[in-house]
């Protein structure tokens, strides 16, 4: 029996139970919700980001054992971080290989560390390093054909979504070209990897405008799925929820080079924790168990937990975030990781199996 999983980036429990709610704006999550199995409350991986969270669901390990632990890899010589989004960086079974071992016709759309991945119907999100052409680097690690059969059908929808913030218009195109692929080569496992909600939460929050035009987005974009997809099951989840930023903390600022890490709602410094406390960010430091499940253990490291309203990164501009620990208090719209999506519809009688998580 054929599997569609379908990633909704950044929706947690409440936020999906609202929508699910509200049949007359969602009617397509309203209707799933209804004909489907579904658990919320589920704790997702720690840190949960997208690229540690999206291996533990591929692999059902942990951040620790696949050893995908951020969305960057370490700072080169040059100072430029690339994003951890090599295939080969993963120490763990993934169930494409799975699915690939039995024999079975795997496909994944803008799905986390896949690039160079062994997958059928391939096209990865990538993520250009300085100098280097995205089309081209997508041709590299991905499926060729498929992909340039996709973007000559689709290059409309391509071309809005590469514009400005490019969302809801990049999972638009996704969507497209994963519907024509779920009619025309009925793979066995379809991975597909929805941005826009996640996307817009950062710039915008829970409480602009905007976030709407990321639900409808979804609503809209599930609906297009549900009805290009076979006999199968169809499993809908979440990586993270989000929190609303009021306030943007470089920690390096204060500490400099000692700031190995700052993952967002919470951060990894080298130095000791001596005065942290007395900072109006600081929450709390990270157990020893949060690091161990984090990987960053045994690096010498002192994790630190953003209050709520703080958020560490570099850049700046986030009105909202995630990678906060899972007991981290929050409002009526905005979930605790602890919050996960999972939802499934008809259940799986052969094929392939998804991982079990330990989380």
């Amino acid at each position: 029996m054929a599997i569609l999983v379908i990633s909704f980036d950044a929706v947690g429990d409440l936020a999906f139970r609202a929508m699910a709610a509200d049949a007359a704006r969602y009617p397509n999550i309203a209707a799933f919700r209804r004909r489907a199995c579904f658990r919320g409350g589920i704790r997702t991986a720690f840190v949960s980001n997208t690229y540690p969270v999206h291996t533990t669901v591929s692999t059902g390990k942990p951040p620790n054992v696949h050893g995908i632990v951020s969305n960057l890899l370490p700072a080169r010589a040059s100072g430029e971080r690339p994003w951890a989004q090599m295939a080969r960086l993963i120490k763990a079974k993934t169930i494409w290989d799975a699915a690939r071992e039995k024999g079975l016709k795997t496909a994944a759309m803008l799905w986390p560390v896949t690039c160079g991945a062994k997958i059928d119907f391939h096209m990865p999100e990538v993520h250009p390093e300085k100098g280097q052409n995205l089309f081209l680097r997508s041709l590299m690690y991905g499926s060729v054909f498929f992909q340039l059969g996709a973007i000559a059908r689709h290059w409309r929808k391509l071309a809005a979504g590469l514009k400005g913030h490019g969302q809801p218009s990049l999972d638009d195109f996704t969507v497209s070209v994963t519907c024509d692929l779920l009619r025309r080569k009925k793979p066995d496992l379809a991975l597909v990897h929805l941005i826009a909600y996640d996307t817009i939460f950062h710039y915008a929050g829970s409480r602009g405008d905007e976030i709407e035009t990321a639900r409808q987005s979804l609503d809209r974009n599930l609906g297009r799925l549900l009805e290009s997809w076979g006999d199968g099951t169809v499993i809908v989840f979440s990586d993270h929820s989000q929190l609303d930023v009021d306030e943007n903390v470089d920690l390096r600022e204060t500490f400099g080079d000692a700031v190995y890490e700052q993952a967002g709602g919470c951060a990894f410094v080298s130095c000791s924790g001596a005065g942290i406390g007395e900072r109006p960010w600081f929450e709390r430091f990270l157990t020893e168990a949060e690091m161990e499940e984090s990987g960053f253990a045994g690096k010498g490291l002192t994790g630190i937990a953003a209050k709520p309203g703080f958020v560490f990164c570099e850049e700046g501009g986030y009105r909202g975030a995630h990678s906060y620990p899972s007991t981290t208090k929050t409002t009526p719209f905005s979930t605790p990781l602890r919050e996960m999506v999972l939802i499934r519809i008809r259940t799986m009688r052969g094929g392939i199996r998804m991982p079990e998580s330990p989380t």
